[in-house]
């Protein structure tokens, strides 16, 4: 009887533990949309970046019509979302329309952009006068950061060069979000080759749990130039055609450590819970 009890103890124990595991707190779950569109769920809190819009300059991969319509609706499993996060105005990271039909469909939500973001919502006047009390404006000098409080929620906007010097004027947004402690660096497009100029909040020293980094900063020749500048504890690569993102981890599988966890979603709507105490 006495053997029984031990071993019905044993168990209750076993799986206790695994149920902590599985449903731990410290865990961040991300939802890939497209491209550079993520939904990040951290504590109950829902932020997308980057992730409402249309068109993918016909080389990058873009959401589909269904998840447009969720997107927009307040839909599950897009419903509830607090707080939107837009990189810049380029068309494979944002649509005025898209942006605007969702914060209509979801009076709570909030949005966080730079100012070009903000004059291309201004041109229908009548939308951004219902929407401007939600639209929180963040353009610090470039190469520099802003510190914004949005509700529990931390970010630092980091304002970085984009590639191509067509693209000198383009308000480039990289995002250093923060809830509980548990930390997500979005970098939009920016430079690598650029970031010696920047002299904003030092990233690396954030102890950063997820790096989403660019197709720029995820090729080989830069991953210690990723490391240098986010030195994120998971990296997963964005901004890649869909060719490129499932022959990303190929390309270094003989240097499995050049990336700190690599991953690369290759699934629209594909979700991945990162945990950040266990490492699994």
């Amino acid at each position: 009887m006495a053997m029984k009890k031990k071993l019905i103890l044993i168990i209750s124990i076993f799986i206790g533990f695994n149920i902590g595991t599985l449903y731990s707190e410290d865990s961040i779950t991300i939802t890939y949309i497209a491209n550079c569109g993520y939904m990040v769920e951290v504590d109950a809190h829902k932020i997308i970046i980057d992730g409402l819009f249309k068109r993918g300059h016909n080389h990058y991969p873009t959401p589909d019509t269904t998840t447009q319509k969720l997107l927009v609706s307040n839909l599950y499993p897009f419903n509830d979302i607090e707080l939107i996060l837009v990189s810049h105005t380029h068309e494979d990271h944002f649509d005025n329309e898209m942006v605007t039909e969702c914060m209509l469909n979801n009076p709570s939500v909030k949005l966080m952009c730079p100012q070009q973001v903000i004059d291309s919502i201004r041109e229908n006047e009548s939308v951004y006068n219902i929407l401007k009390t939600r639209i929180i404006e963040c353009t610090p000098d470039t190469f520099t950061s802003q510190l914004v409080h949005v509700n529990n929620i931390v970010i630092y906007a980091c304002r970085l060069a984009h590639p191509g010097e067509k693209y000198n004027d383009v308000q480039n947004i990289a995002y250093l979000i923060s809830i509980n402690g548990k930390t997500v660096f979005h970098s939009a497009d920016i430079d690598p080759s650029q970031i010696d100029k920047y002299s904003g909040v030092k990233l690396n020293e954030l102890n950063i749990d997820i790096g989403m980094i660019n197709e720029d900063f995820a090729k080989v020749e830069n991953a210690g130039l990723a490391k240098k500048f986010i030195n994120a504890r998971y990296n997963i690569a964005m901004h890649l055609p869909e060719s490129a993102a499932i022959a990303w981890l190929d390309s270094f599988k003989d240097t499995p450590d050049i990336f700190s966890n690599p991953f690369v979603f290759t699934r629209k709507m594909e979700q991945k819970v990162f945990y950040i105490d266990s490492g699994e």
